[in-house]
């Protein structure tokens, strides 16, 4: 059987605004990339079914403009333990899913995403923001990855690399 999950690092955010980290909007570039992004995905086949977020704004707003382009919408779940997260909170939301999701994605932040892509493939990546890393998993349910929490590194896309053509 086996499951999906795609880690996916908030796009690009403006520091122009005097507001609290929490509350930092993404900047035209990060509005523009995170639907491109949301291409990129499904044309590698990796389509959502439940999508995991921080409840900071650069990533809740990353989600939704992932979700609105996807072919069935979804609404993105706020998760507090997301925002600023270590491997551990990632894997421990994930494994709190009961759902039948055969791919879950999870909008977060750094160090936190590019952590738990190499703790769960121990392949060491660059994740610039919106950058989005697939994740198979050999797991039956999703309580699963904690009892282990590894997998394969199908591919990463990142908002600069060329499209497969």
């Amino acid at each position: 059987m086996g499951k999906t999950l795609i880690l996916m690092r908030h796009a690009k955010s403006s520091w122009s605004h005097q507001v609290d980290d929490h509350d930092r909007p993404l900047n035209e570039r990060g509005l523009r990339d995170a639907p491109r992004m949301a291409d990129r995905l499904k044309s590698v086949g990796a389509v959502p079914d439940l999508v995991l977020t921080s409840t900071a704004l650069r990533a809740r707003v990353t989600a939704e403009l992932v979700c609105e382009a996807m072919p069935e919408e979804k609404e993105p779940a706020s998760r507090a333990d997301l925002y600023l997260p270590r491997t551990e909170d990632i894997v421990e939301a994930v494994a709190c899913i009961d759902a039948e999701a055969s791919c879950v994605m999870v909008v977060a932040h750094n160090p936190g995403i590019t952590e738990a892509v190499f703790s769960l493939t121990r392949s060491e990546e660059r994740m610039p923001t919106a950058a989005a890393a697939i994740i198979d998993l050999d797991i039956n349910c999703w309580s699963d990855l904690l009892l282990d929490a590894s997998g394969s590194l199908r591919c990463v896309c990142r908002p600069k690399d060329k499209p497969d053509t």
